[in-house]
């Protein structure tokens, strides 16, 4: 039986009609950085990359130290890198895992992170054999809660105390969940 960690190595690129969801290496540290340095564009995710080393210590440290359930958002038509999409807290023995994404700000309301999260949730009910998928975001990102929607995942629940916020001293991130089974997903496709 083959294991899910071996079906991603097997699944290290994958195409879609406008995007090419593939392997960050170093060549991409001052894409990366164009949007992981702008606070508007990491507001809900992490905090904004402070010089271009930061950026390349993430890279070697997250994408190439750790490299499988990570890809990078390439625009196909172009060759940038423009964000990027994971799968984490993978559990191998229960079958779910978590996805998280970010896009550049100047490629946003164009259905590009929909396009990325339906091929990663593809891949993960077709190829992985996946149970589940959970993603959340920030409430104040309605945004991003739209993108879930569209790629076939359902509202969950609210947690009104997830977090402290990153960027706002003070202040708790209440996060709205989503996630997909197999059997809504299959029953969709």
């Amino acid at each position: 039986m083959e294991s899910i960690y071996l079906k991603l190595a097997e699944n290290r690129t994958l195409e879609t009609e406008r995007l090419l969801l593939r392997p960050v290496t170093l060549d991409d540290a001052e894409a990366m950085f164009e949007y992981s340095s702008d606070e508007e564009n990491t507001r809900y995710t992490f905090l904004p990359n402070k010089d271009l080393e930061e950026t390349k210590n993430i890279i070697a440290r997250l994408f190439m130290g750790r490299p499988l359930g990570n890809w990078g958002i390439e625009l196909k038509e172009s060759g940038k890198l423009i964000g990027s999409i994971d799968l984490h807290k993978l559990d191998p023995i229960l079958k779910k895992a978590a996805i998280g994404y970010v896009i550049h700000k100047n490629y946003w309301n164009q259905g590009l992170a929909t396009e990325a999260l339906k091929e990663i949730i593809r891949l993960a009910f077709e190829r992985l054999d996946m149970n589940m998928l959970l993603a959340l975001h920030d409430v104040e990102n309605p945004a991003s809660g739209r993108v879930m929607e569209k790629a076939g995942m359902n509202f969950s629940h609210i947690d009104p105390y997830a977090a402290l916020d990153l960027h706002k001293e003070g202040r708790i991130s209440q996060r709205a969940y989503y996630r997909l089974t197999k059997e809504d997903y299959f029953e969709k496709h």
